[in-house]
């Protein structure tokens, strides 16, 4: 016996069709009526009705269709699934005219039919048409594939001929095949670079750089052409100048960046969609300038990017949100506290609405903690903190954490919360052996705090003040070390105000 299907099973046969014309626009349902209006036959007719009803009621039961619609009960699925397979075909037929890649499809569908029913010359025609329409740069999977169907339109073609006419389709599909393959090389690689920047910056991990000199070697090789889609160019470049970037080599990191930069600046915007990969773009490009240290190209950029246009709040926002984190990173780098002042009041405003990029957030807030305890206004500085450690948001760099936990111990103890310290030395020791994270930096400062929360000798806590700063300048020869020190807090610069006072 035939096992009776309950109502929520039903329903679920019912939920394609139902969910496929909740997403139709008003402009492809008109297009489905008067595309199916022309149609005579009874499933035909019954089908329209089928579709008004649903779109006017959705679904109740299938009793209630079948009363509204006046059909046996044998006869129901068959109708549903006939309007499903219009919805689908009117939706293409509306779309072909407006997206290139339907187009595309359906001319080849049009060229296998022809050759199928020999007739070559119709087919060879749509053929050239769907050649010269997919772009050999942006769409070579479809350049493949007409021109292998041009290699079985060639059997009406003398020997001699045909064997010329295939060499020169060879050459042309192993050139888009290579597009193919710089393109996928060029994904991973930029997958790979983010990765890398991500989870290791700064780079202190000898068998990770050994890896990124290798993917550099890689994605260096590839070509950089006008024949390249423009994005994969873009691609391609911006990972190279993240790789440069870890490995601490600023002037390849700018040239390569800056090369996303001119391609930004030679396309259309309608073909970026928006203004935010270009914003992204010129982030990444002042950045390196901060970086090394150049605050006379760094001003220069800041301004372009300021100028750069946008379309509607969001991206103004979006804006404001790169704008003020770099200058913020400007005025920490070069311990600019006098003059940072503003930037941080304003950036304190610009922060009591809700911040567009979560990444951006919580490296505004480190530099605003940072400043702060550089300006010694320490309970300021704890309150950043604070948002930070309560955040549920997990960084992207395994080290991040580690320096906020670090400041927050620092911050305790120019508080004089002795207390405190011995649990939060701990914890930040667990979590770093948790992590295996063994940098020198971070080792370092974690045995100062942990020697000298119960020191209160101010001569001998001088000496050990003296102590660490040594540490950390012989640390720091190595310049992937310093990063640690440039990248979230200068612990020096903090110790040469105690020494000073």
């Amino acid at each position: 016996m035939k096992e009776t299907l309950n109502f929520e099973q039903i329903k679920s046969q019912w939920k394609p069709l139902l969910e496929l014309i909740s997403t139709m626009t008003p402009s492809e349902k008109g297009y489905f009526m008067k595309s199916v209006g022309g149609f005579s036959r009874d499933k035909q007719k019954t089908y329209i009705r089928l579709y008004k009803i649903l779109e006017a009621n959705g679904f109740e039961n299938d009793a209630a269709i079948r009363e509204q619609l006046s059909v046996k009960k044998t006869n129901i699925h068959s109708i549903r699934n006939f309007l499903y397979a219009q919805i689908l075909k009117s939706l293409r037929a509306y779309h072909s005219e407006k997206n290139t890649q339907f187009k595309i499809r359906e001319l080849l569908d049009y060229a296998e039919l022809l050759s199928e029913k020999g007739l070559l010359q119709q087919s060879q025609h749509f053929t050239d048409l769907g050649i010269a329409l997919s772009d050999p740069v942006t769409l070579p999977a479809y350049q493949i594939i007409f021109q292998t169907q041009q290699i079985q339109l060639l059997r009406s073609y003398d020997e001699e001929e045909k064997i010329k006419k295939t060499d020169e389709i060879v050459l042309s599909i192993t050139e888009s095949a290579e597009i193919i393959k710089h393109a996928y090389i060029t994904r991973q690689g930029l997958t790979k670079a983010l990765f890398y920047v991500n989870t290791y910056f700064p780079l202190r991990n000898q068998l990770i750089k050994m890896e990124v000199y290798q993917l550099l070697h890689e994605l260096i090789s590839l070509p950089d052409t006008e024949k390249q889609n423009y994005r994969f160019r873009n691609s391609r470049n911006a990972a190279i100048s993240l790789l440069y970037r870890l490995l601490n080599d600023w002037d390849n990191a700018l040239h390569y960046q800056e090369k996303t930069i001119r391609i930004f600046e030679q396309m259309q915007t309608q073909l970026l969609n928006r203004n935010i990969p270009a914003i992204g773009a010129y982030y990444n490009y002042i950045s390196l300038f901060i970086n090394k240290g150049d605050r006379i190209n760094y001003a220069i950029q800041l301004k372009k990017l300021q100028a750069l246009p946008v379309t509607g709040k969001a991206e103004e926002h979006y804006l404001k949100a790169v704008v003020t984190q770099l200058q913020l990173d400007d005025i920490i780098f070069n311990k600019d506290i006098f003059n940072g002042k503003q930037i941080v009041r304003d950036t304190i405003i610009f922060l009591e609405e809700k911040h567009p990029i979560i990444s951006i957030y919580h490296d505004t807030l480190l530099r605003l903690a940072a400043y702060f305890i550089y300006d010694k206004n320490y309970v300021e500085a704890l309150d950043i903190i604070n948002k930070l450690l309560n955040s549920n948001f997990h960084h992207s760099l395994r080290s991040f954490v580690v320096h906020v936990k670090l400041m927050n111990i620092l911050i305790h103890f120019e508080l004089n919360n002795f207390l405190l310290l011995p649990g939060l030395i701990r914890s930040i020791y667990r979590f770093m052996m948790q992590q295996e994270l063994k940098y020198e930096i971070e080792k370092a400062i974690l045995n100062f705090f942990k020697r000298t929360f119960v020191v209160t000798n101010p001569t001998q806590l001088e000496k050990e003040f003296e102590k660490l700063l040594h540490q950390l300048e012989y640390i720091s020869n190595d310049s992937y070390e310093q990063q640690a020190l440039l990248s979230f807090f200068d612990y020096r610069f903090w110790i040469a105000g105690k020494l000073k006072a």
